[in-house]
């Protein structure tokens, strides 16, 4: 009789870039009305991710961009900060951290993933450099764009002690050093990974909420989830004693 009842909800989040561009994030679930009637029944069921789109400034249409991001609750602002903050725009090409447009295309390119994603001997080099200088991943961050004929990727780097980063995902946190990948084919192959102090598309010393080229919660998709409209980001947790005036 759930599954009958279910719902299927989709919860929209339009992450504004400084072009006038945006990527769309579009996560949806099943929800059941008459769950909120049973004491041990879910009404949120088979939650997926977020599907990440592309929609260039001025254009209606929604690109692919082959990305998706893990699914967090959007009861706080802060969620919304964090996934926006995993996609950007650096030397003007729109980039997810796994998918990137290409400069003069419009389709969105997936390279391999670096070589330490698949390496174990390569990722326990990369965690001993970063132990020895007291430096740890931005959780999921990266910004990824060809620079000088080169596929290049860059993932923020802050130090252990560092004011404004004990919390995960801490959008104060200031950028320390970066961890650099490139290609020089597109991705097919990569170098080893360094450690830089002099980021290509980081500033180091300021706040990852405060770096150029991060994506940021539009104020409608803020509006829209604040005001529970029909962007549907949460549907009631109890049913209305009395007449709802949501």
């Amino acid at each position: 009789m759930g599954e009958a009842g279910a719902i299927e909800r989709t919860e929209t989040v339009e992450c504004e870039l400084a072009d006038g561009s945006a990527f769309i994030l579009q996560a949806s679930h099943q929800w059941t009305p008459l769950a909120v009637f049973a004491r041990h029944a879910s009404a949120r069921e088979d939650q997926d991710g977020f599907k990440v789109s592309y929609r260039a400034r001025g254009k209606s249409e929604l690109v692919d961009t082959g990305a998706e991001l893990a699914y967090q609750p959007l009861e706080q602002r802060a969620n919304m900060e964090v996934l926006c903050a995993r996609l950007g725009l650096y030397e003007g090409q729109p980039g997810t951290g796994a998918s990137l447009r290409m400069p003069g295309e419009t389709r969105f390119w997936v390279p391999a993933p670096p070589g330490m994603r698949n390496d174990e001997v390569e990722q326990q080099r990369v965690d001993a450099q970063l132990e020895q200088r007291g430096l740890h991943l931005m959780d999921e961050n990266s910004a990824m764009a060809i620079r000088q004929g080169k596929l290049v990727q860059e993932l923020p780097l802050y130090a252990t002690g560092a004011p404004a980063c004990a919390a995960r995902n801490g959008q104060e946190c200031p950028v320390s050093a970066v961890l650099r990948m490139t290609s020089t084919d597109r991705g097919e192959t990569w170098q080893p990974a360094s450690i830089d102090s002099a980021p290509y598309f980081f500033k180091t010393g300021m706040a990852l909420a405060r770096q150029a080229g991060l994506a940021h919660p539009s104020a409608r998709s803020l509006r829209n989830y604040r005001n529970r409209d029909e962007n549907g980001a949460k549907p009631l947790e109890q049913p209305c004693p009395k007449k709802c005036t949501e």
